[in-house]
């Protein structure tokens, strides 16, 4: 078990896991299982962030809006993934005995109906639970969801004369978290961009970059974004 001390932690951890397809042709693997040790590395995750109490919230860049024009045979392949690991998430100890709510951000009519499905089964068998929060951000893109909260202003939803820089996280995807402002953004796979995930909620966050491939993260990797992010002084702008 972790002894946090008086290291800071960090509350939300966004993660983009970048890497897998990389990963595929450096271990001589099919898509298939690159893609599902990718996948599989996300619970391995989640079980690592646990250990840290205070983490209470960590989002996944599972599916971007972009990554939707890659190949029909690449898609169909993490469709099934999905579903594959999403079935089993129904009745995994590890979510049910920790309390772990599951939400979904995105826009869900650019995925098929059977993976909808179970996002929804998944939604709402943990829509009880409030210790910890994995949410996945599906067919997902910041500028789209940006859209999308102008167009929930047009009709009302939110009142015009509300909105501040505050109320304005009302129309966002993100705005059932209880903390959707991230504390930090972790990108694998040795890039250093955001790609389009979470622009508003990501303002202030501290943005961490990771050279090993998203399969390849292990626990100590955690440990050292945590670490990391304690040493930096966050000021937002005072």
């Amino acid at each position: 078990m972790w002894e946090s001390g008086s290291v800071k932690i960090p509350s939300h951890i966004a993660v983009i896991p970048d890497g897998n397809r990389r990963f595929a042709k450096k271990a001589g693997l099919d898509f298939y299982h690159a893609y599902k040790r990718g996948v599989e590395k996300v619970r391995s995750f989640l079980l690592w962030a646990l250990e840290f109490r205070e983490i209470r919230n960590v989002t996944f860049y599972a599916l971007s809006t972009e990554n939707l024009q890659r190949s029909r045979l690449e898609l169909e392949i993490l469709f099934r993934i999905f579903e594959e690991e999403f079935r089993k998430s129904l009745e995994d100890p590890l979510i049910h005995e920790n309390k772990v709510r599951i939400r979904f951000i995105g826009d869900r009519s650019l995925l098929p109906g059977r993976v909808v499905k179970l996002m929804e089964e998944l939604e709402s068998v943990t829509r009880s639970y409030s210790s910890y929060n994995l949410t996945f951000a599906l067919g997902y893109g910041g500028r789209a969801e940006i859209v999308r909260c102008i167009k929930r202003l047009l009709n009302g939803e939110v009142k015009i004369a509300d909105i501040n820089e505050e109320t304005l996280f009302q129309c966002l995807d993100t705005r059932d978290l209880p903390n959707p402002e991230p504390d930090v953004v972790v990108r694998t796979g040795g890039e250093k961009r955001l790609s389009n995930f979470l622009l508003y909620q990501s303002a202030y966050s501290e943005l961490i970059f990771l050279d090993k491939l998203w399969p390849e993260i292990e626990r100590e990797d955690l440990v050292y974004i945590v670490e990391e992010y304690s040493r930096r002084q966050r000021r937002f702008g005072k």
